[in-house]
């Protein structure tokens, strides 16, 4: 049985054709962070300090190496178009892999940032960033 180091999490962006891209093989790092903004609302006299519920933003973080072939090429096409077409991708993260019964957080995201690197000769690393675009994050289980 061959050894498979890493993490169980997949992501899947849709592409310009709305196909569904497994990017999980060129990754080994993801982040996603959810935050709201809730601003103060405290009057005086007030002890403590009052919050109204604010707006909420969320962010995928994406690192990887590109492997050789077929994989980096739909990778960098698929960053590529996202970058210059200000495309909003569905995103779908499983951050305990796509198996019944784990959470997947689906959400429209568009790129942040983008960045190669060839810190050696023969590999180039990807970073990349994704924010939420419109609407809300959709929290299910794998059936």
């Amino acid at each position: 049985m061959p050894t498979v180091h890493g993490s169980k999490a997949a992501i899947f962006l849709d592409d310009q054709n709305a196909i569904c891209q497994n990017m999980k093989a060129d990754l080994n790092s993801i982040t996603f962070t959810r935050t709201k903004s809730n601003p103060e609302s405290t009057t005086f006299n007030d002890n403590t300090v009052q919050r109204l519920d604010g707006i909420r933003d969320a962010t995928l973080d994406f690192t990887g190496v590109f492997r050789t072939g077929v994989g980096a090429s739909a990778v960098a096409g698929l960053l590529d178009t996202m970058w210059a077409n200000s495309l909003v991708s569905r995103a779908q993260y499983f951050p305990g892999g796509n198996t019944t019964g784990c959470p997947v957080y689906t959400a429209c995201m568009v790129l942040n940032s983008y960045a190669v690197n060839s810190p050696l000769d023969g590999v180039a690393t990807v970073n990349f960033a994704m924010a939420i675009a419109a609407g809300s994050i959709t929290a299910a289980c794998v059936a």
